[in-house]
C-alpha cells in the first residue's frame, strides 16, 4: 500500500539522491503503521456510529426517568447466552429487532455507497458526492428502503419526508429544501443532516480542511438549510477528519476545529450577503452552551437536557452530545494515562451514559459514536456490541472498502463493480403494491409482538398483586423463612 504523497513523512526521506535501503525501509515501515492506524480509526468511526445508533434505539424518545425505569440495570448487550437485551416494547420499537441500526445509519450509508460507486479500476479516490447524487439516493430510500439489505425506510423524519417527496427535489434539492424551511417560518433546525458528517469526514481525509467544510455545508443543504444545521455539519465533519488523521487529540484541538469551522461559516454563509439571503441566525451564546465546557470536572452531559420534550431533535442537542462525549473521553484518557483498560471500556461507558438520558437517543449516540470510534479506533469497541450488530459483516465490508479506496488498506475492491453501490443495488425497483404488502407484514409482526408484551405485562402485574396479598397473611409475617 502507498499513502498519498501529502502524508508520507518528509523526515524519513533520504537526504541525498542516493538510495539508502535503511531509509527506504524506515519510510515503508512508517507508512505501513500509519495505514494500520488510519484503517482502524476509519472502521471504528463507521462501526462506532452504527453501534451508537443501535444501542440508542433502546431509549429513543423516552425520558431519562422512563429509561431508568425500563432498563434499571443500565446495561445493554447485543450477544450472549440469553441473546440481546430485550427492548421495552412500544409501537416505536415493536417493528424492530435489537442490534439493528435505524434510519440515521441508513442515511450515512447513502453517501458511503454513492461515493464508492464513483470508484473505478483506474479512477483513484473519487470526488465528493454531489447534491444530486444524494438526492437520488434519498428518494430511493424513502420509497424503497436500503436496497442492498432490503430493509424498510422506518424512522423517516417530517422534514426529510416533505422535502424528498417534492416533485422538483431531484433537480433542485437545495431550492426545495429552502422553500420548505421558509414556509415553516425559518425556525426548524432538526438534527437529520448531522448523520452525513462521518462519511464526509472519511471521504475528505486527504482534502484541505476548508474543502471539507464547503462540501459538508453543501450536502447539509440538500434537506437542511438552516444555518444551525449547516454549522453542525461543518463542525462535525471537521472533527471526524481531524480525529482520523490524529490532528485532534486534545480538547484544545477540538476547540481549534470548532473555531475554524465557525469562522468559515461566517465568511462563506453570512458575510457579504443581504439579510434576506442568510439562512437564519447564529446565537453565539446558545451555541457556546452546547459545545464549550465551562466545567473542568463532572459530567458534561448534564446541562444539555437531552430529554426536553419540545426540543429532543434539535441539531445543537445532537451536536453537543457528540462534542461533550468526546471531551469526556479525552479527559478520561488524560486522567488514566491512556491505558489499554481505559480505552477498552470507555466507548461502552460513555455511550450508555448518553443513551440513558433519553431523548433522540439513537441520533445523539450515532453522531457521538462516530466521533468516539474515530478517536479510539475499532479495536476499542466492545465485543458484545460489535459482534451482535445486525448486518455487521456487511457494514464492515463497506468500511474496509472505504479504506481500500482511500489507499490505507490493501485490496482489490472496485466500487463500480459492487452492485450494492448501484442505485437499485442490482435488484431493480419494487412496485408500490409490493411495498404496501411489506408494510402490512411489518405492521402485523409489530402487532403480534405488542400482543405478547401486553399479555406478559398483565401476567406480571397479576403475579405481583398476588405476591403482595399473600405476604400479608398471618402465617407469613416478618419471621417467615427462618429455620
Amino acid at each position: 500500500m502507498t499513502l498519498p504523497p501529502n502524508i508520507q513523512s518528509d523526515k524519513l526521506k533520504p537526504k541525498s539522491n542516493f538510495l539508502n535501503l535503511d531509509n527506504l525501509l524506515a519510510v515503508a515501515s512508517r507508512n505501513s503503521l500509519l495505514c494500520e492506524i488510519l484503517s482502524d480509526k476509519t472502521v471504528g468511526c463507521i462501526i462506532g456510529s452504527a453501534l451508537g445508533d443501535a444501542i440508542g434505539l433502546y431509549t429513543e424518545f423516552l425520558s431519562s426517568e422512563k429509561a431508568r425505569e425500563h432498563y434499571p440495570s443500565g446495561k445493554f448487550t447485543l450477544t450472549g447466552d440469553n441473546g440481546p437485551t430485550p427492548f421495552f416494547l412500544d409501537l416505536h420499537r415493536a417493528p424492530k429487532d435489537p442490534g439493528h441500526w435505524t434510519d440515521d445509519t441508513d442515511h450515512a450509508l447513502l453517501l458511503v455507497l454513492g461515493w464508492l460507486n464513483g470508484h473505478g479500476k483506474e479512477t483513484g479516490v473519487p470526488p465528493f458526492p454531489t447534491q444530486q447524487d444524494l438526492a437520488s439516493r434519498l428518494r430511493v430510500w424513502v420509497q424503497q428502503g436500503l436496497k442492498p439489505l432490503d430493509t424498510m425506510p422506518m424512522g423517516l423524519g417530517r422534514l426529510v419526508g416533505s422535502v424528498v417527496g417534492n416533485k422538483d427535489f431531484l433537480e433542485e434539492p437545495e431550492k426545495v429544501a429552502r422553500e420548505r424551511w421558509v414556509n415553516t417560518g425559518k425556525t426548524i433546525a432538526p438534527n437529520g443532516s448531522l448523520m452525513r458528517t462521518h462519511p464526509l469526514g472519511i471521504i475528505g481525509l486527504w482534502e484541505e480542511e476548508e474543502v471539507v467544510f464547503e462540501k459538508a455545508a453543501e450536502l447539509s443543504r440538500v434537506t437542511h438549510v438552516d444555518l444551525r444545521c449547516v454549522l453542525g455539519c461543518v463542525l462535525g465533519t471537521g472533527l471526524v477528519k481531524g480525529l482520523l488523521k490524529g490532528e485532534v487529540t486534545t480538547e484544545s484541538d477540538v476547540d481549534g476545529v470548532l473555531e475554524r469551522g465557525l469562522e468559515w461559516v461566517k465568511r462563506a454563509c453570512i458575510e457579504g450577503l443581504k439579510e434576506a439571503d442568510i439562512d437564519g441566525d447564529l446565537d453565539m451564546e446558545e451555541l457556546n452552551g452546547y459545545i464549550y465546557a465551562t466545567e473542568t470536572t463532572g459530567n458534561l452531559l448534564e446541562g444539555l437536557k437531552l430529554d426536553e420534550p419540545t426540543s429532543i431533535g434539535y441539531v445543537y442537542k445532537t451536536l453537543g452530545s457528540g462534542v461533550m462525549l468526546l471531551r469526556m473521553a479525552m479527559r478520561k484518557m488524560a486522567e488514566k494515562g491512556g491505558s489499554l483498560l481505559t480505552r477498552s471500556t470507555m466507548f461502552e461507558e460513555l455511550i450508555t451514559d448518553l443513551i440513558m438520558r433519553g431523548g433522540d437517543a439513537d441520533t445523539n449516540a450515532c453522531f457521538a459514536g462516530a466521533l468516539l470510534g474515530a478517536y479510539l479506533g475499532y479495536g476499542a469497541l466492545p465485543d458484545h456490541w460489535k459482534h451482535g450488530l445486525l448486518h455487521g459483516e456487511w457494514l464492515m465490508s463497506k468500511a474496509e472498502a472505504m479504506c481500500q479506496v482511500l489507499g490505507v488498506k490493501d485490496g482489490s475492491y472496485v466500487g463500480k463493480e459492487d452492485k450494492d453501490t448501484w442505485l437499485d443495488a442490482g435488484k431493480g425497483m419494487i412496485e408500490q403494491q409490493e411495498m404496501e404488502v411489506k408494510w402490512m407484514l411489518l405492521q402485523q409482526k409489530a402487532g403480534q409482538r405488542m400482543g405478547v408484551a401486553v399479555a406478559k405485562a398483565e401476567a406480571d402485574a397479576k403475579a405481583r398483586s398476588k405476591s403482595s396479598w399473600t405476604s400479608k397473611l398471618p402465617w407469613q409475617g416478618k419471621d417467615r423463612g427462618r429455620s
